[in-house]
């Protein structure tokens, strides 16, 4: 019995992957609650039961690149019991294989632009850093190197974003071993 009654009923995380994706492929000011809904293939009013306005998703869009780009990556890697060299190298494979620097480039140009956005990409790499000058530091090195080995790991990391879109996900992981023998080597 097709009808009204029977239309689909989006979650308020619906409406933010759409935008994601949207932010992605097109950019921040193509999120746009009509576009969206076209999308979705739904009315806007479906947009306003779960947001106030496009502000309020833009937000609700950034806080979820903060929680699924950053905060299950290092969930995931507090998990993880054994050796900390065995737990620098599963974060990387975790950040390769599930891709969680692709979206860094597009959420890092839409913060040039949004003081917003600006400030939670600010406290993100102050996070980021930090766990990973942890995950040196359990791993031996001295606060200095483990600040530095930090730093090259998370801007190396941030780099393959930008200029490895050609290269494949195999690769990556193919190589992901010898990368971080090569961060995680002491002198």
């Amino acid at each position: 019995m097709p009808g009204k009654a029977h239309q689909r009923r989006l979650t308020r995380e619906s409406w933010i992957i759409c935008a994601f994706n949207t932010l992605y492929e097109e950019g921040v000011d193509q999120i746009r609650v009509e576009r969206l809904a076209k999308k979705l293939k739904v009315t806007k009013g479906s947009f306003y039961w779960h947001f106030k306005d496009r502000s309020e998703l833009l937000d609700a869009l950034i806080e979820y690149w903060n929680r699924e780009m950053t905060k299950t990556v290092l969930e995931n890697a507090r998990m993880f019991h054994g050796d900390p060299i065995q737990r620098i190298f599963s974060t990387l494979q975790d950040i390769i294989t599930n891709e969680k620097t692709k979206y860094d480039p597009v959420v890092r140009a839409w913060a040039n632009h949004d003081p917003k956005a600006k400030k939670i990409v600010e406290k993100v790499d102050k996070l980021r850093l930090s766990f990973l000058t942890e995950l040196f530091a359990d791993a031996g090195f001295s606060a200095e190197e483990s600040e530095i080995r930090a730093r090259m790991l998370y801007y190396y990391v941030l780099g393959e974003a930008y200029v490895t879109k050609k290269e494949s996900k195999a690769l990556r992981l193919k190589r992901i071993e010898r990368k971080a023998d090569i961060f995680t080597r002491k002198s």
